[in-house]
């Protein structure tokens, strides 16, 4: 089964599910999503042939895939890494099933997220990390590592510039930051509604679920 229509909560499936809650229109930037696909298969798995529906600029994605191989520290952490790697566990406090698929994990102790992004200084992508939630998004991931030994693990952000220069900018967070510890409150917060609506027989399906799983 695809990963996307494993029927289990990602943090994909948590944004979809505010937006529902909140009534915000579900506006999915197709283009950037495909532009950000293309980029991770070319760094993560470049010997995979993927497709390209979405008329990517492939020339850009080169480019920016040879920025990244040039970086020393990706050049290293690439090498000694679990790349993609496909996690499932379940919320200790609401018992859902969940998942993640995490770009770079080392050595359980340190998961690393490629972005694609903009914006034009350091400071700008930084600030840009709460604007689209990605505390929420590197709370879930560290904790799809399991409970123990939290307080050790880190997150890393590194960030590619899609303009020149093509910068590249790494910020990292301790496992126990305020950054990550405020989005760990974000995606609990989520999953209990979530659950509460289940109780309540208002089960929540996300888009990427094959409804023909909840078919009788």
């Amino acid at each position: 089964m695809e990963y996307r229509s494993i029927p289990r909560i990602s943090n994909s499936d948590l944004t979809e599910f505010r937006n529902f809650l909140f009534g915000r229109p579900e506006r999915k930037p197709v283009k950037a999503f495909a532009f950000g696909t293309a980029l991770h298969e070319m760094i993560l798995e470049p010997g995979k042939s993927g497709t390209n529906p979405q008329k990517v600029d492939l020339e850009l994605v080169n480019k920016l895939a040879t920025v990244a191989r040039e970086d020393k520290f990706l050049e290293w952490i690439l090498q000694y890494s679990s790349k993609e790697e496909v996690r499932l566990w379940q919320d200790l406090e609401t018992g859902l099933a969940l998942k993640s698929r995490l770009d770079i994990v080392y050595k359980n102790r340190l998961v690393v997220d490629i972005k694609s992004t903009s914006c034009r200084t350091r400071e700008d992508f930084v600030a840009s990390c709460l604007k689209y939630d990605y505390d929420r998004q590197a709370a879930f991931y560290l904790d799809s590592l399991g409970a123990e030994e939290i307080v050790k693990r880190r997150f890393m952000f590194v960030a590619i510039q899609k303009v020149k220069p093509f910068n590249i900018w790494k910020v990292e967070y301790p496992g126990n930051s305020d950054f990550i510890n405020f989005g760990r409150r974000k995606y609990q917060s989520l999953l209990s509604e979530w659950k509460q609506r289940e109780a309540r027989g208002l089960c929540f399906v996300p888009s990427t679920w094959g409804t023909e799983l909840f078919l009788e």
